[in-house]
């Protein structure tokens, strides 16, 4: 045994590195409790491998007993009761399904920090496992440990990419010293074991410091290209919000977290609410009775500031401080002489939305509340200091029944600010010449608004998750308008964009659908009831609700909005009258045309698929054709041999090339000596194939320099066995990734097929 080769040292900063990598999956779940089987299992892949490679085993061996062992570890720590005397059964795969199955539905369901119920810890932990398996296979038993970095930051993007802030600096410093020690201590190692000082590295066609010939300056100019190309990308690259284990963990404080009792719904990363709308969840993210007939939507926050194509998070003020007690405001104060109002009530008994969000009907008249809160005057948006799992709601009911008195809706009187009728710049023309198409010659801001509404609602426009393709051909907005096909979010910016075209102060708030009927009275809003919509600025009204987004999604219109106006075009959905009896569809485009959508979206992905086909098709030819080509280029004068003059020097070329592709350079045209002391120099050869290299050089001498006529096809099959011998020992000593990269993408291929197409060129 050896205990050198065993690596020992370089197995537990393997392991050191992928524990490093964990340790930022502590700010995603709430629980320590899956550390302790972490911590055993990276121990177990790191002594098991260390050992056998002190025993000898070979690097495959190394690795199948590696994840044999890590299996059953896997197994004992969380299934143990399945096992028949330590071997899986049966019962071992479906309670493993079964865990995998429980860490799936948190995983969907929760927010960072998640729960860590078993079934989440065992999914973490055999993530781990294959991290630590695939560092210690790659960077020790391979000996590359730079290449190790690869799921390092693998498994360390996906802590990152799913919290919703940014990570802490030392995170990353943890992981990259960790690796860099890998590096560094595989590099010690090779300098220890050279013979002499003036011994320089043989693996590779040249030692590192060999001249211009060698990779410095590649390695030199890959490296600056490659900072300069992410300093730029980084900033050019719009930053989008963040990724997802699935369809909801990962959003931290500020991120939706469906579990019983508390949970987190943003508003705040993005404006954009396709995840929520995509949400499957069925736990309920409030959960509330009402007194009123006339359900209104639940309120959470609003924007005005739309850049780059989509609504920017609200820049709240936080400068003021929190009040205590119950909420109270008179928004009667804002509406004009002779406008009808009912107020009504809603009772939340059960609310999953995290600090400072809360839900409730615009416009407020009165919040119960025992923690404190902040009124936003920007977006009028109530925020919470504090979780507030029950409280109840006072709301003013506008024009309930409809009826509006004479002059609401003339021009808005006093400065406006330009924020509020701010244009999207890129989509401008489409939007205004829409907007003057449908309003016509209108001038009341009521009526225009009215017509802006119906017009959206009009069958000529489809509810749809699946956006048509070609979205990143032209801005958002005219895209939405030529394709006339989104949902909430394109319908509700395309309604205050073409307001603010029309001069009518406009901005979007979010919030909630009012959710589904229960049997017990209440009522559920789940993720999926997520929804935007327009409010616009009319004079006597104040900010006031409409609702562009098809009655399909939404149920009908605020009866204000329902006015007689001639249209030519009027809204399907405007003779509904039985608003608790609203039911939103599931969020694909409605139960209708689901199946439309499903084909839709494959016939939009298509193209894509095909082309990824092709390419996929394309790089396999390569990939059998390369190897071929090697192989005829390496046996190429041997294949055309006629006399043994030929074929020794036949087998001499196969000699070189089959090294080359190993990465061993060739020598210059010299003596055969010289270049046997070229390979002894580039090679590590023991004492069998030293002597093997020192035959097949005397044989190509005397062929060269002293021809006989004993000198026959069995010196040339002789010589053939000794090239074997010297490649095959050359190989034997190289790192696994150089092995498959020779057989893969061999150099001898690359010169076959360029040799090639540059004589189809000259002809």
């Amino acid at each position: 045994m050896n205990g050198e080769r065993g690596l020992w040292p370089e197995s537990l900063m393997a392991g050191l590195a992928t524990l490093a990598v964990a340790w930022p999956l502590t700010e995603l779940l709430r629980e320590t409790s899956w550390i302790p089987g972490a911590v055993l299992m990276v121990l177990v892949v790191a002594t098991v491998g260390a050992g056998l490679r002190t025993i000898g085993v070979g690097p495959t061996l190394v690795v199948l007993t590696q994840l044999v062992t890590c299996a059953l570890g896997l197994c004992w720590i969380y299934l143990a009761e399945t096992l028949w005397y330590l071997l899986p059964t049966g019962a071992t795969l479906t309670g493993a399904a079964e865990l995998l199955q429980e860490a799936g539905t948190v995983l969907q369901t929760y927010a960072a920090p998640a729960p860590a119920p078993e079934g989440v810890q065992f999914l973490v932990v055999g993530v781990l496992t294959l991290t630590a398996l695939s560092v210690d296979s790659i960077g020790v038993t391979g000996r590359a440990p730079a290449t190790a970095g690869i799921p390092l930051a693998a498994a360390f993007l996906v802590s990152i990419s799913n919290n919703g802030q940014a990570m802490e600096p030392y995170y990353f410093v943890a992981v990259a010293v960790a690796w860099l020690a890998m590096v560094a201590q595989q590099g010690d190692r090779v300098v220890s074991g050279w013979s002499s000082a003036d011994r320089r590295e043989t693996v590779g066609s040249r030692d590192v410091s060999f001249g211009p010939t060698g990779h410095r300056t590649l390695a030199r100019v890959l490296g600056a290209v490659t900072v300069v190309g992410a300093l730029l990308i980084a900033s050019l690259l719009p930053h989008l919000p963040p990724t997802f284990f699935g369809q909801g963990l990962a959003r931290n404080p500020e991120a939706r977290n469906l579990g019983e009792g508390s949970g987190q719904v943003s508003f705040t990363e993005t404006m954009d609410l396709a995840q929520d709308l995509s949400n499957r969840s069925q736990a309920p993210v409030i959960r509330y009775r009402t007194d009123s007939t006339f359900l209104e939507p639940l309120r959470v926050t609003a924007t005005r500031d739309f850049e780059d194509g989509q609504w920017q998070p609200p820049d709240y003020d936080e400068a003021s401080e929190p009040r205590s007690g119950p909420f109270t405001s008179q928004p009667e104060q804002a509406l004009a002489a002779g406008v009808q109002t009912d107020q009504a009530e809603i009772v939340v008994t059960q609310s999953s939305l995290s600090q400072p969000h809360l839900a409730v009907p615009a416009p407020t008249i009165r919040v119960d509340l025992e923690v404190p809160w902040r009124l936003d005057d920007g977006t009028d948006a109530l925020r919470v200091l504090d979780p507030v799992p029950r409280y109840a709601a006072t709301y003013l009911q506008v024009a309930p029944r409809g009826q509006l008195p004479d002059g609401i809706g003339g021009p808005v009187g006093g400065a406006v600010p330009e924020d509020y009728l701010a244009v999207d710049p890129e989509g401008r023309e489409a939007i205004e010449e829409l907007a003057d198409q449908v309003v016509g010659d209108a001038e009341n801001d009521v009526e225009v608004a009215v017509l802006l509404q119906d017009h959206l609602r009009s069958g000529q426009y489809r509810y749809s998750l699946t956006l048509e393709p070609g979205l990143g051909q032209t801005d958002p907005i005219t895209h939405f308008l030529v394709t006339r096909q989104g949902y909430c979010v394109q319908f509700a910016t395309a309604m205050v964009m073409m307001a603010r075209s029309e001069g009518i102060p406009a901005r979007m708030a979010v919030g909630f659908l009012s959710g589904e009927l229960q049997a017990d009275g209440s009522r559920v809003v789940l993720a999926s009831d997520a929804h935007t919509w327009p409010e616009l600025f009319i004079d006597g009204l104040g900010w006031t609700r409409f609702e562009p987004t098809p009655g399909t999604r939404t149920g009908p219109a605020p009866a204000y909005t329902q006015l007689d106006l001639g249209q030519a075009e009027p809204d399907p959905t405007a003779g509904q009258t039985q608003p608790e009896e609203i039911t939103p569809t599931v969020p694909t485009g409605g139960v209708a045309d689901e199946d439309n959508s499903l084909w839709g979206s494959l016939v939009g992905l298509a193209p894509g698929l095909g082309r990824a086909l092709l390419l996929g098709l394309v790089l396999a030819a390569l990939m059998a054709v390369i190897p071929w080509a090697g192989r005829r280029y390496r046996e190429g004068e041997l294949r055309s041999a006629s006399t043994p003059g030929e074929r020794i020097e036949g087998q001499w070329l196969l000699m070189t090339r089959s090294l080359e592709d190993l990465g061993v350079q060739s020598p210059e045209p010299r003596s055969p000596r010289e270049m046997r002391h070229h390979y002894h120099e580039h090679t590590k050869l023991d004492r069998r194939s030293g002597e093997a290299l020192t035959r097949v050089t005397a044989t190509l001498e005397r062929s060269r320099y002293a021809p006989s006529q004993a000198q026959d096809d069995k010196q040339a099959a002789a010589m053939g066995r000794d090239v074997r011998a010297v490649v095959d020992a050359v190989q034997e000593r190289l790192p696994w990734n150089i092995r498959t990269n020779s057989k893969v993408l061999p150099r001898s291929g690359l010169h076959y097929l360029r040799e090639r197409l540059t004589g189809l060129f000259r002809r």
